[in-house]
């Protein structure tokens, strides 16, 4: 697997499922945070975890969609 050491990544559908297994799989392969939407946050017991409600105003199936909100979340990282 790459490293993503300092890399900010962000997990859609963070809630259950695959998604949580993508939250952890990219801390323990070195993100520098990791933003973890859902329709309705849950808490996480990693400080490199942010919180974000972002699916009731992004259609997760439009990519130009997630580009924006990745976009916005990079420059929140900044």
């Amino acid at each position: 697997m790459p490293s993503l050491d300092g890399a900010v990544v962000l997990v859609t559908g963070a809630n259950g499922g695959i998604g949580t297994h993508f939250v952890h799989d990219a801390l323990a392969r070195g993100a520098a945070k990791v933003y973890a939407t859902a329709r309705s946050p849950r808490a996480w017991d990693d400080e490199r975890v942010r919180r974000e409600a972002l699916v009731d105003r992004v259609e997760v199936r439009d990519l130009h969609q997630l580009a924006v909100a990745a976009v916005e979340l990079k420059l929140r990282a900044a």
